[in-house]
């Protein structure tokens, strides 16, 4: 079992390691997880709830079980008060140390006037100093070792007499920069992890239910359940999925699937709760509670997508992990060397305080989660749903892309394309005996074939003695002649060769073969552009399918697929990706939309399944395309792409600020070239460094599908990096 809380005093990557650390202790608890983020304690295991908040509060942090589908749309954003209460007294303190004489009452009055700032920040020290103590600090003990060293030394000096070095501007100034920093780092991270919030609010409170009566009563959605009628009127959002009994309408459907132009439904046409009636009165039957409806299941897994430790991470969550003890250990040896140095305690002070606040554990630790959760967003809001951050990684990667054909590349609304009587029998004769055999099959293709026989012929015999051969085909008895109507291995079972021509359905009559049809469906609007876009970005696209070769080569070559293999069972398909594997460059992607598809998905190295599909196919995915337009896994290629190029310039920019700050405010180049980064600039660079970070995964919320060229030089991989 799987749990989630909301983790808040959260202040760097630090602060989620020291928790998962705690969490790891409590017996029961399994994976544990941390997301500096988005603010989530994910646990798996039966560890109850309690133990675990208890856990959290002992090593310094707050976290509450999150349950139900509101529970995780607040609004994170960080108070405005303290900051303003630290700003005006930083600005106090040193217009005081600016512009009026000295004396003794000088010092003490900017000291006064610095209380209102600590107080303020008073998180640094509440929480910094007892982590400290424990051997597990974090970000708050650097800004509160710092802070507390400048006032401790200057009010030292303050008592001797001495004014020549007093840091309490300094320490009002860190204070008010760093809840600046986090204030702005805050309200970013908040868009940056608000495609749940956004979700949300798509979905209406209230719906609209007929009672047998025909009366209207609005009720909570979360009291639909399935079966129920709901009014829908034009401009309303549809309150839950189901089937349209009354009216008609063009219905928006652009949240779910990316595609702007309005779907037409009439009665039997299914429709997807929070979708938008645009333009007509409908009466919709419910088919699920809000629970299981489609637009939940898309934001737990948006939400669990989340709240997965991504391997990119990993890394990173290490180093940032142990960032804060090497600081603490590199101030320490700053002090240490400048005293010896210069012998003058004042400016070893100043060196070791700036390398306290100019360090930033928070750009590491959230360089690589919040390039994913941004991501992550961008893909739900555009109908393509990564279940993980490694799914995503990978995806970034892939050298082949292979498609299943039928409900992917194609409809999956088979017809009958060519009538093929062996000699002796008429084709209308042979067209209707096997729509008559085939009318009562519950196999899709023999249903597509009497559908479309029933098309061209209207009406055709009636099949007695009717009898199902699983995996094999029908038999029964038409107008008193027994007819066998199946695949290839049903014709060997009754001891006849199939012709040379490959076909879809073949039929013997009293032990003679009398023929077949090919069944074709035909591929859907824009799978030709699709398949082009991908390889302008350099991957190559297969087609495995279990149909017949003439049907999959027509439909190969009509999209201009690299390859195709033919007539797999869901068994070969697995094998077929490991081969493709082999000789490809990078890792192979599978998209599929049925049951049959499972296997294939689970084995690739990504799984693409499509919205329409099969809950096991998208059980088995890592991508779930919410629509059925194939140009989705364009649109998931480029956003992971991209989503993994900002990973690797948050992880850069992170760890050369560090590189190059903390030798700066050390006063390595001071000896010779004199550069200082004096302790307030520090703070500044320090609360900017996280900004940047967070500004930049930003980015990816303004992600686009580029579909208008599919040129080389507009889509290569390069480019889009």
């Amino acid at each position: 079992m799987t749990r989630s809380f909301a983790i808040t005093e959260l202040h760097c990557a630090g602060c989620a390691r020291n928790a998962e650390n705690a969490v790891k202790k409590v017996p029961g608890s399994g994976e544990v997880y941390v997301n500096f983020a988005t603010g989530r304690l994910t646990v798996s295991g039966d560890a109850p709830d309690s133990e675990i908040v208890r856990a959290v509060a002992a090593a310094g942090y707050r976290a509450e079980p999150l349950a139900g589908m509101r529970a995780a749309v607040g609004d994170e954003t960080p108070a405005l008060r303290p900051l303003l209460v630290a700003a005006v007294s930083a600005l106090a303190v040193w217009a005081v140390a600016m512009f009026f004489p000295r004396s003794s009452g000088w010092g003490w009055t900017q000291f006064a006037l610095l209380l209102p700032a600590l107080f303020a920040g008073n998180g640094f020290y509440r929480v910094g100093f007892p982590l400290l103590f424990r051997g597990r600090p974090n970000m708050d003990s650097l800004i509160a070792c710092g802070t507390a060293a400048a006032v401790a030394y200057s009010l030292w000096d303050l008592g001797r007499g001495r004014l020549e070095h007093l840091y309490f501007e300094s320490a009002g100034m860190i204070a008010a920069l760093i809840l600046f920093g986090r204030y702005l780092e805050g309200r970013s991270r908040s868009r940056a992890t608000g495609a749940i919030r956004e979700l949300m609010s798509l979905l209406p409170d209230r719906a609209v239910r007929v009672l047998p009566d025909g009366r209207d009563e609005e009720i909570p959605v979360s009291d639909i359940r399935p079966g129920d009628l709901l009014r829908v009127r034009p401009g309303e959002r549809i309150p839950a999925d189901g089937t349209v009994r009354e009216g008609a309408a063009g219905v928006d459907e652009s949240m779910l699937t990316g595609e702007a132009l309005p779907v037409s439904k009439v009665p039997g046409d299914r429709v997807v709760g929070a979708t938008v009636d645009l333009d007509g009165a409908l009466i919709v039957e419910a088919s699920a509670t809000q629970a299981d409806s489609t637009f939940s299941r898309i934001i737990a897994l948006v939400e669990a997508s989340q709240s997965a430790r991504p391997r990119a991470a990993r890394a990173a969550d290490f180093v940032s992990g142990i960032f804060v003890r090497c600081v603490l250990v590199v101030a320490f040896l700053t002090f240490a060397a400048w005293l010896w140095y210069s012998r003058e305690p004042a400016t070893a002070l100043d060196f070791a305080l700036s390398v306290l606040v100019v360090a930033c554990p928070c750009a590491l630790g959230l360089a690589t989660p919040i390039a994913l959760v941004a991501g992550v967003g961008a893909g739900a809001r555009r109908g393509v749903l990564f279940r993980n951050g490694d799914a995503l990684e990978t995806f970034s990667r892939i050298g082949t892309f292979v498609f299943d054909k039928t409900g992917t590349l194609t409809t999956g609304e088979f017809r009958v394309d060519r009538v093929a009587a062996a000699p002796g029998f008429d084709e209308t004769e042979l067209l209707a005996a096997l729509g008559a055999a085939e009318e009562n099959s519950a196999h899709p293709l023999a249903r597509a074939l009497a559908v479309s026989a029933r098309e061209r012929l209207r009406t055709f015999p009636h099949a007695e003695a009717f009898r199902e051969l699983p995996g094999y085909g029908v038999e029964c008895v038409i107008d008193g002649r027994k007819w066998l109507v199946g695949n290839a291995r049903m014709l060997k079972r009754a001891g006849l060769e199939p012709p040379p021509e490959p076909l879809s359905v073949y039929a013997a009559r009293d032990g003679v073969y009398a023929g077949g049809v090919l069944l074709t469906d035909a591929p859907r609007p824009h799978a030709a552009e699709a398949v082009a876009m991908l390889k302008a970005r350099g991957v190559r696209t297969f087609m495995l399918t279990g149909d017949a070769e003439p049907p999959a080569r027509r439909v190969a070559e009509e999209l201009g697929l690299d390859g195709f293999r033919a007539g797999l069972l869901p068994g070969d398909k697995v094998s077929e990706l490991r081969s493709l594997r082999d000789i490809g460059a990078g890792p192979v992607a599978m998209a599929g939309d049925g049951v049959n598809d499972a296997p294939a998905l689970a084995g690739a190295d990504v799984g693409v399944a499509v919205g329409s599909g099969s809950a096991a196919a998208m059980r088995s995915a890592g991508v779930v395309l919410v629509g059925d337009d194939p140009r989705g896994a364009v649109d998931a290629f480029d956003l992971s792409v991209r989503t993994m190029r900002i990973v690797r310039e948050n992880l850069f920019w992170a760890f050369f600020y560090n590189a190059v700050g903390i030798p700066l405010a050390a006063g390595v180049f001071y000896p010779w070239f004199h550069w200082r980064l004096p302790p307030v600039f520090g703070a500044l660079a320090m609360a900017c460094s996280s900004v940047c970070v967070v500004l930049n995964a930003l980015r990816l919320a303004g992600f686009s599908p580029r579909r208008d060229r599919i040129s080389h030089d507009g889509f290569s991989r390069e480019k889009i990096r």
